[in-house]
């Protein structure tokens, strides 16, 4: 039996050069029950995103694929709309205690440049929150 107790969007905007290699949450910690990840969309502005191999979106639950949503960091320069991360983008659950982290592969951001991370959450039961 399927319920649908409602989606959700949520925008989190980070810099180029405040992503690491090593991965940082970037949501708050689900509460109340789990969480789907249905979609990431990202998007980046006039500068784009610099330095590191692969942009990395991972979730901290320690089930399911943690790596949900991976691009490189070519593809996200200037002005570009990512729907679907070429190496990974899969819908995932995240479990109560769970966050999205972000992190580059090889080397840390450089530059001014941000990139917009739109998540499309389904709510599992109506306490649901992130």
């Amino acid at each position: 039996m399927f319920n649908d107790f409602g989606r959700f969007v949520k925008k989190y905007t980070i810099t180029s050069s405040a992503i690491t290699t090593s991965a940082v949450s970037f949501t708050d910690t689900v509460q109340g029950d789990s969480l789907i990840v249905e979609q990431i969309i990202v998007r980046t502005d006039s500068t784009g995103l610099a330095g590191g191999t692969n942009f990395v979106i991972s979730q901290s639950s320690g089930k399911g694929l943690a790596n949900v949503f991976v691009e490189t960091v070519a593809n996200l320069g200037a002005n570009k709309t990512v729907t679907a991360g070429s190496v990974t983008n899969i819908p995932t659950i995240l479990d109560i205690g769970s966050t999205l982290k972000v992190n580059n592969t090889v080397a840390v951001g450089t530059g001014a440049g941000t990139i917009d991370i739109f998540v499309y959450f389904r709510k599992l039961s109506s306490v649901s929150v992130i």
